[in-house]
């Protein structure tokens, strides 16, 4: 399998290699020192911004909708709530369709 997606770039050499004596350790450093020793950094892909972007979002809505519920709960106690077999078999055979992709069954 060849992964040809640019768009996922990490910067492998964002990483600063610094010498292992005893005088460049941070401990020892002076504070001008310091800030030069601590060049690390970090580089997220474009899309790595966008799934940390869409995960902040995600955790700010309910994980009920309770409109939905209210509806739904008005409904039954109406007896208007209606069930859609064909269409619940269709959501069922297509998620059987999305998790067997891989699957040697």
């Amino acid at each position: 399998m060849k992964i040809n997606d640019q768009s996922a770039y990490v910067n492998f050499e964002a990483h600063t290699p610094r010498p292992k004596d005893a005088s460049s350790h941070p401990a020892a450093a002076t504070g001008s020192e310091r800030e030069q020793l601590s060049t690390d950094k970090v580089v997220l892909s474009p899309k790595a911004r966008e799934l940390q972007d869409a995960k902040l979002e995600l955790a700010g809505l309910p994980d009920i909708d309770t409109k939905r519920v209210a509806q739904i709960q008005l409904q039954i106690e109406k007896g208007t709530y209606k069930i859609d077999g064909g269409k619940i078999a269709e959501r069922m055979l297509g998620e059987m369709q999305l998790n067997s992709v891989g699957s040697p069954f």
